[in-house]
């Protein structure tokens, strides 16, 4: 792989320096001209230079060492596995590399799918392609769950290993799935519940984050709080995204994690979505766009609408940072849930989609807001999340039970009266 740019940034505070990669990553997809689509993609890495001059030298050393692997993956090229005295775990890692190599999987689903076939090769060993059945199949689950792991991880898992033996199915190495006829683990929530904040822990939140004024992490969660997006999409937007004339807010990206660390991911074209933007939340991004608008002069940068949002002069910031610094203020608030718990970053997202939806919004607007596939899925999540909407469902059926005796007029007339 060769990266087209590499470029050194100073952070806000000037005390570290960043280093970005940005190469063109295929989507697998072709034009109306039959040619390969390619979307830029990037890598960032904090470095430990405390000058530019040590920054550009650390940064180029980065750079040759990412490309001379990048060069190794390619001459490797795709790992044969055709016999079925393979054993599955090779046979799993073989997989992974080759649709890397492919680049027909991002690279946070590479990430996640190394973690899955860990757990593959710790439990099956030197089992086979053709040794592999149902039981061990379903051994290797129950161990896992024994052992401690999440439902929702250990079903991971099982997806993998399905995915892969599928597709040894198709290349004749092995005659039928095994994994087939083994159910997953039945998903089971640790924290039972949407922790959403109510209407008094919303007016409390803002009230809060008012008085704090605008910082990356005030502002993020004002944006969470009036559109329901997740940090990964929040942290990767940029201004031109904001559309204030027309009071819309457009998603096009996130940030993934991959091996070599995060990296703006785009959003397929069928994906990009458009948020109405509420009036109050346009006039905290306009007073933080001119805040921000000080920092990058005074970090002598030039600012673009390219610039994210949420990030400063070097790039954009990471999710992860996002969340901590939220955690660190809702702790600080003392605000609660409606489960009783402190709300994490994502139950802001929870927050408006009960919200919106306890006040009479429609179904497939709130489905489309949170980017979710379909509409069915937004009701399976959220509708009965809200404790205000339950009690009222509860009035509105007593109210329609017994309705008020003095509103009903007597009928005495029999039908023969002139």
């Amino acid at each position: 792989m060769r990266y087209s740019t590499a470029t050194v940034k100073q952070t806000a505070n000037g005390k570290k320096w960043r280093g970005i990669l940005r190469y063109k990553q295929p989507t697998g997809e072709l034009d109306a001209g039959g040619k390969p689509v390619e979307k830029w993609a990037e890598l960032t890495k904090t470095l430990s230079a405390t000058t530019k001059t040590e920054a550009k030298r650390e940064l180029a050393r980065w750079r040759a060492d990412m490309e001379e692997q990048a060069e190794k993956d390619a001459k490797r090229g795709p790992v044969a596995v055709k016999s079925s005295k393979t054993p599955v775990a090779d046979y799993v890692d073989a997989y992974i590399s080759n649709a890397e190599a492919a680049k027909t999987i991002e690279a946070s689903s590479v990430r996640g799918y190394r973690g899955s076939a860990k757990y593959i090769r710790e439990g099956l060993g030197s089992i086979t392609m053709e040794a592999l059945k149902p039981e061990h199949v379903q051994a290797l689950e129950s161990d896992l769950i024994a052992r401690g792991l999440s439902s929702s991880t250990v079903g991971k898992v099982h997806r993998l290993l399905k995915m892969v033996m599928n597709d040894a199915v198709n290349k004749r190495v092995v005659d039928f799935n095994p994994v087939d006829p083994v159910k997953p683990p039945k998903r089971v929530k640790t924290n039972p519940g949407i922790n959403a904040l109510d209407g008094a822990g919303r007016i409390e939140v803002l009230s809060k984050l008012d008085a704090l004024g605008y910082t990356p992490v005030t502002v993020g969660a004002r944006i969470a709080l009036f559109t329901g997006l997740r940090e990964a999409e929040i942290c990767a937007l940029q201004w031109r995204d904001i559309d204030f004339v027309n009071g819309v807010l457009w998603v096009r990206r996130n940030i993934g994690l991959g091996k070599g660390g995060a990296y703006v991911k785009l959003a397929k074209t069928d994906k990009v979505r458009d948020v109405a933007l509420p009036a109050e939340l346009a006039d905290v991004l306009r007073a933080w766009r001119g805040v921000q608008m000080e920092k990058f002069a005074e970090a002598d940068t030039r600012f673009s609408e390219n610039a994210f949002v949420l990030g400063d002069a070097v790039g954009f910031l990471h999710p992860a940072t996002l969340g901590r610094g939220w955690a660190a203020l809702a702790e600080a608030f003392g605000v609660k849930g409606t489960e009783g718990r402190i709300p994490t970053f994502h139950d802001l997202r929870h927050s408006w989609a009960t919200l919106y939806l306890a006040a009479g919004g429609d179904v497939k607007t709130a489905a489309s807001n949170l980017g979710h596939a379909n509409a069915s899925m937004t009701l399976n999540v959220y509708a009965s999340a809200d404790p205000d909407a339950k009690r009222r469902a509860a009035e509105i059926t007593q109210e329609a039970m017994r309705p008020n005796l003095a509103e009903i007029v007597p009928m005495r007339c029999t039908g023969t009266e002139g």
